[in-house]
């Protein structure tokens, strides 16, 4: 079957590579149905993840609306839901920020901000509701400092978080 990714063009006509083509096939039909549901669904809608299998999860803070069931279905491709999850995507928003400005905070009162660094992210694939905090710096020891000075941040249920130790900074130079 040559399936058309835009119209009057198949594949085979725009000579797409393998990546390419695992990316119209699968990924894309997959990134639009979530991006409708998020969109659409967005006092339902809590996170979109794609997993092994060509295949995507996605989280419901309640039920599953049956609109965004038959978005998934309609890519007639694998998907899963997790639903009950007890948050939507602008409360993880907001529980993402809380945890980013408590570590800045930390950092800042320690004064090891530049050395130190972090990033701050939920992570689905944990768990639903984990936000992971990255420390980063050039050095080990600034980097632990910047652990210790960072502990766990607290953060209200149903969200949890990790404080990892990563390895050295990114720098950017202008040109």
């Amino acid at each position: 079957m040559a399936r058309e990714i835009y119209p009057g063009y198949t594949l085979a006509k725009l000579n797409y590579s393998p990546e390419e083509q695992e990316w119209a096939l699968y990924q894309k039909p997959l990134g639009d149905a979530a991006h409708v549901i998020e969109t659409d669904f967005i006092d339902h809608f809590a996170f979109a993840y794609f997993g092994p299998s060509r295949s995507v999860t996605i989280g419901f803070a309640g039920d599953a609306p049956a609109g965004a069931i038959a978005a998934l279905d309609a890519t007639g491709l694998p998907y899963s839901t997790i639903e009950g999850v007890g948050f939507t995507v602008v409360d993880s928003q907001a529980a993402v920020r809380a945890v980013g400005k408590k570590v800045t905070d930390a950092l800042v009162e320690a004064a090891l901000m530049p050395a130190v660094l972090f990033s701050v992210g939920s992570d689905p694939t944990i768990q639903p509701g984990s936000i992971v905090v990255t420390i980063t710096g050039d050095e080990a020891a600034t980097r632990q400092a910047g652990l210790a000075a960072v502990g766990t941040p607290s953060v209200s249920g149903p969200f949890s978080v990790t404080v990892i130790e990563g390895g050295g900074s990114f720098s950017f130079v202008a040109n």
